[in-house]
């Protein structure tokens, strides 16, 4: 709102719509008499809208006489007129008045409380210790300290690692976040081969080695246990105690990787010609009607059936079923497709990289590639592509069971 549209509402002005033969008069004495006319728009050729101040309507009357023109008002903007309304309706002042009081007097109390951020807390107990803290529904925002709440909170749960506590409207707001505490584990932690591997060298940082360098592994073949097992002195007296360890280090091992796969040089194909043949049976109980033959029409084709039941016979206590088969035979041709024999091998090479690749670890180096292309026993080119490579093999297993001290 422009300051001259705000001085215009404190001092209240109407729109006049003035109609007369000549318009323009009252527009020219209006002028002269020292009355401010604003945003005059035109109606018709007799008519026209004028902003008037609420000061200058009795010498606006005095003018339309003068003129021979009539006026209408057509609306009444500004605060004289709101406080005309509002002397004439003292209640609904008072009302309005007593509605605006209430609402800021309720909005000084807080009358609802949130808690949000946990997960395996209840926020219950949240909530029943803020209201042991004065912080609850009707209690005075003002008199809520948020940094003092927050310390109290934590210090009460310890489970939680942080809280934060603020005031929107009449809303608390507490938000908490949990402690991430680990995981205990039970058992014991073995390194156990990821793939069958040739062993080349071991860090082991915790636990008994079972294996040693140049020794071959198959999947699944513990390395290096988390299990330490207690050793004996001359005597015959256990000098370690049987105890835990998780077991940790690095096992790296050589891998290789193979893919096999057929060379097909000839595809027989098969494809439909484009005619189709239909057939149909109705039966009722033990009878039957045929419509086209029983046998197929083609020598090579493919067969759908469907069947549909006539269910509303059922329901009038009609017993033997009325079905529907209908059997749609479409012919079809066989032909053979011929590949090139180094489109098909690249095709073969693409297909055996992607599917080696795709079981290589992050981290594993390719140490070598081979490929090998025999014509078997079974008159076929057998294509083979073996990846080596050089990765840590050592994989975490957890053993559930309990381990008795000697």
């Amino acid at each position: 709102m422009t300051l001259r549209s705000l001085w215009c509402h404190l001092k209240g002005y109407v729109i006049i719509r003035i109609t007369g033969r000549v318009v323009e008069a009252f527009i020219n004495e209006a002028y002269t008499s020292g009355v401010e006319l604003w945003d005059l728009s035109r109606i018709d050729e007799r008519s026209i809208l004028v902003h008037v101040y609420l000061c200058d309507l009795p010498e606006i009357g005095r003018i339309l006489k003068k003129t021979d023109c009539a006026g209408r008002i057509e609306e009444k903007i500004g605060l004289p007129f709101l406080k005309m309304k509002l002397t004439r309706r003292k209640g609904f002042a008072i009302g309005a008045l007593l509605f605006f009081l209430a609402l800021y007097i309720l909005s000084s109390f807080v009358w609802f409380v949130d808690v949000a951020g946990c997960e395996k807390m209840m926020p219950e107990a949240i909530l029943e210790f803020a209201a042991k803290q004065g912080v609850k529904a009707g209690a005075l925002r003002r008199d809520i300290d948020s940094a003092l709440l927050a310390k109290a909170i934590l210090a009460e749960f310890s489970r939680l690692a942080w809280v934060g506590v603020n005031i929107k409207g009449t809303t608390v707001n507490i938000e908490v976040a949990e402690k991430t505490l680990p995981d205990v584990k039970s058992g014991i932690t073995h390194l156990v081969a990821s793939e069958d591997a040739l062993v080349t060298n071991m860090i082991v940082l915790a636990g008994e080695p079972l294996v040693s360098e140049g020794d071959t592994v198959i999947r699944g073949q513990v390395l290096v246990t988390g299990l330490v097992v207690p050793s004996y002195g001359d005597t015959g007296e256990s000098i370690d105690r049987s105890r835990i360890i998780d077991a940790k280090g690095v096992v790296m091992g050589r891998v290789w990787r193979t893919y096999q796969g057929s060379l097909e040089l000839v595809h027989e194909l098969e494809s439909e010609t484009g005619r189709v043949k239909k057939t149909g049976c109705i039966s009722l109980g033990s009878y039957e009607f045929r419509i086209g033959s029983r046998k197929a029409p083609f020598q090579t084709y493919t067969e759908e059936m469907s069947a549909y039941e006539i269910p509303f016979l059922r329901s009038i206590g009609f017993t033997p079923t009325l079905r529907l088969v209908t059997t749609t035979y479409r012919e079809t041709e066989k032909s053979v497709l011929i590949t090139d024999r180094e489109e098909a091998l690249e095709e073969l090479r693409e297909e055996a990289f992607a599917y080696v690749q795709a079981g290589i670890p992050r981290g594993a180096k390719i140490l070598d590639e081979r490929e090998e292309l025999k014509y078997s026993e079974e008159k076929k080119w057998v294509y083979t592509f073996t990846v080596e490579t050089l990765e840590d093999i050592a994989q975490e297993m957890r053993e559930d069971r309990e381990i008795g001290h000697s």
